[in-house]
């Protein structure tokens, strides 16, 4: 088996446990719309039921903030395992509960193994991967996800019309039986050579590198080869804030918060709420929010592992957040002035939410994972990493608690909200977001040394700025001089100000 063929094996397995993600995702919002779930539980309001599918995220973003610290002491791989054993324990308390609260317990234990193993993946696929594939491997998450969240549509499409609980138990269970087969797989999977470096363990370091390294990833291996230790001290959950490293740890958390505010999940979890919003009955919004949306979604993902390294991750993201925030401000103008509800208005509808859907797997998700992780300094990669999808889950959380009542109140304030977010991320984007394709991980870090502008100023604009700059501190630094002078001395210069002021008064006085 060639090396490549093994980092690309390695990187598809890890990936399965992101199809957990996706799984949940693409079921939870049918299964609480199940009328044998309701036979259960009870008909749920939109609170109870905004809490049942977003309690998995809160305590997702708890673990994801402090799993980049445990990934540093356990390793890459065994925290992805151990985080796939708790969400497989999670899951099987909610496949088999006979109340609400259990339910919502075993979705809570379920997102704590879900923040660690999150947290990790990204990381052990772009610390294994060389640069020529790395957007392509670490993809692989994402075509994992949008993959189950297709098939999560269409198992609860057909488990929908078993009548018995099977048909709101069976997604957990598979749940429950992938993230089981991750959890104990993962141990077997070599440990990332970065991580090994890190701590010193360089003959095992090159070790795993004889098995993934190619003659395209040579240079890279010597790069790593010649980078120290860190201390215990370096790798702890405060370094990312450090002096160096803070500006990176910041960019990859603002990203993560961004790309949840561009509403994603707020379509992904109510699609059949936004299509019945447009009109569509409800049997054919349930059709088209399983079938054609899931589908649209994986064939999206997959076409972009074809480009994702050669277009460039700063592109992708400025592209897609244009595309994303016009589908959103067109969307809330067509319910702003009524026109969402007639005949033509329902269909531009649903085209255009399609549409919005398709711009963000082929960009922003193509690209969240993959940057905000390869952007990070080596010694706090899977902290910053981390942290970000910790901030990533959080304000997940909150879109997914705060939907169905925000659509109640306003038809048209989501998608104003979310578009104007999206403008915002993408022209802080412009500013600060450099290129990353093409380049080494240990080629990246020394990237971010420089200035923290992504953006090349025109000529005319520095010159401008610098001018202006150099003016400021000219006057500055009279002022400082100028209070320098002794007492006496500024005492006796507004005293000879005033005697010349009042000559002169004489003066105009006597002629």
């Amino acid at each position: 088996m060639s090396p490549i063929t093994r980092v690309y094996l390695y990187s598809a397995f890890m990936s399965i446990s992101t199809a957990c993600f996706g799984l949940d995702t693409g079921t939870i919002g049918a299964i609480t719309t199940m009328k044998q779930f309701e036979t259960q539980f009870g008909a749920l309001s939109d609170i109870t039921r905004g809490l049942v599918v977003s309690c998995i995220l809160l305590t997702s973003a708890f673990t994801g903030i402090v799993g980049g610290t445990v990934s540093d002491r356990l390793s890459r791989k065994r925290t992805t395992s151990l985080g796939c054993a708790i969400f497989a324990v999670g899951m099987g308390i909610a496949c088999g509960s006979s109340t609400l609260g259990m339910l919502i317990a075993g979705r809570c234990i379920a997102g704590l193994g879900e923040g660690l193993f999150l947290s990790c993946v990204a990381v052990y696929i772009s610390e294994i991967s060389p640069a020529a594939i790395r957007g392509r491997t670490v993809l692989l998450m994402q075509v994992m996800t949008t993959g189950a969240i297709a098939a999560g549509f269409f198992i609860c499409y057909g488990t929908a019309r078993i009548d018995s609980s099977l048909s709101w138990r069976f997604p957990f269970a598979l749940s429950t039986l992938l993230s089981t087969l991750v959890a104990i797989g993962a141990n077997f999977l070599p440990y990332s050579p970065r991580w090994l470096m890190l701590h010193g363990r360089r003959d095992e370091a090159e070790t795993v590198l004889d098995l993934i390294a190619t003659d395209l990833s040579e240079t890279e291996r010597k790069e790593l080869l010649t980078v120290p230790a860190k201390t215990a001290a370096s790798l702890g959950v405060f370094a990312m804030f450090g002096k160096g490293v803070r500006g990176r740890t910041a960019l990859g958390a603002f990203l993560q918060m961004a790309n949840q505010l561009s509403g994603i999940d707020f379509v992904l979890f109510f699609a059949p709420l936004l299509f019945t919003q447009a009109g569509l009955d409800p049997s054919t919004s349930s059709f088209v929010a399983s079938g054609v949306t899931g589908i649209l979604l994986l064939v999206s993902t997959i076409v972009s592992t074809f480009y994702i390294d050669r277009v460039g991750r700063r592109r992708l993201w400025i592209i897609g957040g244009l595309l994303i925030g016009g589908c959103h401000y067109l969307l809330g103008a067509l319910y702003a002035s009524g026109k969402a509800r007639d005949d033509r208005g329902k269909w531009v509808v649903i085209i255009t939410i399609e549409l919005f859907a398709i711009a963000f797997v082929s960009t922003w998700a193509a690209v969240i994972r993959l940057y905000s992780s390869e952007i990070q300094a080596r010694s706090t990669r899977a902290a910053a990493s981390a942290f970000g999808n910790g901030v990533n889950q959080a304000v997940n959380f909150v879109v997914a608690l705060t939907g169905p009542g925000f659509l109640a109140r306003s038809a048209y304030g989501p998608y104003f909200t979310y578009g104007s977010c999206t403008f915002f991320a993408t022209f802080v984007a412009y500013l600060y977001m450099p290129e990353t394709m093409g380049k080494s991980l240990e080629a990246i870090e020394t990237s971010f040394e420089g200035s923290p502008y992504a953006v090349q100023w025109p000529e005319r604009i520095l010159s401008g700025r610098k001018e202006h700059v150099e003016q400021t501190l000219t006057r500055r630094r009279a002022s400082r001089e100028s209070q320098k002078l002794p007492g006496e001395t500024r005492a006796e210069l507004r005293a000879g100000i005033m005697e010349m002021e009042r000559l002169g008064t004489v003066e105009e006085a006597v002629n």
